[in-house]
């Protein structure tokens, strides 16, 4: 009956549906700027885009905000980090015309930029070291695909190259073995998903697998509910159920796991070299020869001293998490979902909504994967670039121009600014799908630079800051919480890549080492990440759920936030840190300085004297200033961008 029901309103809405995604599946335009009253207010061509939807109101953007209030932006956004004082005088005091953009640049260039935007995809990528669900297994060398998206990001790589190498990494010719590596640790997207691994039907967890990664691949790169075909023609959008399983032919034909079978063992590429794979060859043939009962004492010490010789200078074995190659396979339709239930073959192939009709050609012998990837990320696909452009304005704003950034269907939101959109989407193509040339193009925009202190009437009229004619002041995520805390106490270390996982391939993960690895102060992005259970600081502060792909980030205010800055660990030792920090610079008005280093701003005369008076009626100046900090460090000022 139910599914009558869900039939009927289908047919019902269907059509209304097709009118609203539309322009989703349209080809992308190049939209002339419109014409507006106040262009002397406009930086770049996006403005003009933004200021005509203002003025159909009658209204005027919000003025643009200070330079002390956009470097600390700046750095927020880029870096996920607030700026030292010194850096924040320094900017102050440039006076050249082009002091702001040389200051994007400056940010740019630094690692710091790709560990901050990094964590921005690896949210889509629904990143993790251990599966989660039924087994919590620990993800093999995931932490290789951590450090692959933070090194695409500070290399700026083509984003067009950055799709390929996620779904057909392992198929691109390579010139020499660090290019081998780099492609094929891309692979890491289809790989860390989460899995149901104790089934005693292989098939069925095949299956499963292959569900789970074709809707992360429609949701990340095109903003598409796939996974909604599963069962029967998608009751919302243009695809069909022979989309569905023409798709999961190339992933059929694709091999994620080693063995599906209770439990499974995920796949791996051996990248080592090949001289260093021979060394590593004989000390597992001597260790296994060593552990033998049969085997005398005296030859074991000899085994010993080769193993040792063996081991020395010798790299550890370079394994990568990641999808290779199966026979290929067409898959038959699933009448209602049921693999055992089949209906008619399809062909692999790609959806023909997304291709205006014309068949993208599957080779005989390989799964179609690289083909597939090439799809996504060509200039003539109207999605891939809408959709990473608007994840883009979303980071940066808080708000997408599509308010669903990861559903571009007809249960997403439409654009509220279109034109703007298809804007910014062929600036990114022409800029050869740089991501940093976006970030510049947004943050040099008057846009970018308003103000967040907007007149009462324009956010009574527009709450959700639709019309973009305001800044967005918002809390900081919940890594940005933690790391900027970390880094006001000077504690914060700053080496980059490699793992922290402290458990054997393919073996449960030790959830009671995670409040170990989190009083460990290292970037928030190098921890790791738990699908089965995480960081109480985290998910106090909204981090993103692992298990699913998630590209808009919710945020709430509730009090478990307020007793966890008050009360952990992480704030305490942070707080006692900052006050020595304040006595080895400070002579005198330590509080003030303490609110300069920590708000990067000077202090009033009241808060002056407050601070003061304040030490002095504590007794001991070292729990004073402790205190001091932990109330510096909890305040809006702190945890809130402006």
């Amino acid at each position: 009956m139910f599914g009558r029901i869900i039939r009927f309103l289908g047919l019902l809405i269907g059509p209304l549906l097709d009118a609203e995604t539309d322009w989703a599946y349209a080809p992308v335009e190049n939209p002339e700027l419109p014409k507006v009253d106040t262009a002397d207010w406009t930086r770049e061509e996006m403005d003009f885009f933004v200021l005509a939807e203002i003025e159909k109101r009658d209204d005027l953007p919000t003025r643009l905000a200070g330079k002390r209030t956009l470097i600390r932006r700046a750095y927020l956004d880029l870096h996920g980090l607030p700026p030292a004082t010194g850096q924040i005088e320094a900017f102050l005091k440039d006076e050249r015309p082009d002091a702001w953009a040389r200051l994007i640049d400056e940010l740019l260039k630094s690692p710091r930029y790709g560990e901050r935007w990094g964590r921005h995809w690896l949210d889509v990528a629904r990143y993790a070291d251990t599966n989660g669900m039924d087994e919590d297994i620990a993800h093999p060398s995931a932490w290789r695909y951590r450090d692959y998206v933070i090194r695409s990001f500070n290399k700026d790589k083509p984003f067009d190259r950055f799709i390929v190498e996620q779904l057909a990494g392992d198929l691109l010719p390579a010139k020499d073995l660090a290019q081998k590596r780099e492609q094929t640790v891309g692979l890491g997207f289809l790989s860390v998903g989460p899995k149901m691994l104790a089934c005693d039907d292989p098939d069925k967890m095949r299956r499963d697998i292959i569900d789970e990664q074709m809707d992360t691949m429609g949701r990340a790169f095109l903003g598409m509910t796939i996974g909604c075909a599963r069962c029967h023609d998608h009751k919302i959008d243009p695809i069909s159920i022979k989309d569905y399983y023409g798709l999961a032919g190339i992933f059929m034909s694709t091999k994620t796991l080693t063995k599906y079978s209770v439990v499974a063992e995920f796949h791996e590429h051996d990248l080592t070299e090949e001289e260093h794979q021979k060394r590593w060859k004989e000390v597992r043939r001597l260790e296994g020869e060593q552990k033998k009962k049969e085997t005398p004492e005296d030859k074991k010490e000899k085994l010993a001293d080769k193993i040792t010789t063996l081991k020395k200078d010798l790299p550890m074995p370079f394994k990568a998490m990641g999808v290779t190659e199966y026979p290929t396979q067409d898959v038959k339709v699933h009448l209602r979902g049921d693999y055992l239930t089949l209906g008619e073959e399809v062909p692999r192939g790609v959806p023909a909504i997304w291709t205006e009709g014309k068949k993208v050609a599957m080779p005989e012998k390989q799964s179609g994967r690289l083909e597939l990837a090439r799809w996504i990320a060509s200039a003539d696909n109207p999605l891939t670039a809408r959709v990473i452009v608007n994840r883009l304005w979303r980071w940066h704003f808080g708000r997408g121009i599509v308010p669903t950034p990861d559903n571009f269907g007809g249960l997403g939101e439409k654009p509220t600014h279109p034109e703007l959109l298809d804007h910014l989407a062929r600036k990114f193509v022409e800029s050869g799908w740089s991501v940093k040339s976006m970030h510049r193009l947004m943050m040099n925009s008057a846009t970018y630079r308003q103000s967040a202190e907007a007149d009462l009437a324009l956010v009574e009229y527009d709450p959700e800051n639709k019309l973009f004619a305001r800044w967005q002041r918002r809390r900081v995520e919940s890594e940005v919480v933690r790391d900027s805390i970390l880094m006001k106490a000077n504690r914060l270390d700053l080496d980059m890549g490699g793992s922290m996982l402290v458990v054997q391939p393919n073996k449960y993960a030790n959830q009671g080492k995670l409040t170990e690895h989190s009083i460990v102060p290292r970037r928030t992005i190098y921890l790791p990440v738990y699908r089965s259970s995480g960081y109480d600081g985290q998910k106090a502060f909204d981090t993103a759920d692992p298990a699913v792909s998630n590209g808009n980030r919710r945020t709430s205010t509730v009090a478990g936030q307020a007793l966890f800055l008050m009360n952990s660990e992480l704030m305490h030792a942070s707080s006692k840190a900052l006050a020595e920090l304040v006595i080895s610079k400070a002579t005198k008005h330590r509080p003030a300085w303490m609110i300069k280093h920590v708000l990067g701003r000077d202090p009033t005369k009241d808060e002056t004297a407050r601070g003061n008076t304040f030490v002095e009626k504590y007794g001991d100046e070292r729990g004073a200033l402790a205190a001091f900090a932990r109330v510096l460090l909890s305040s809006n000022e702190f945890l809130y961008m402006d």
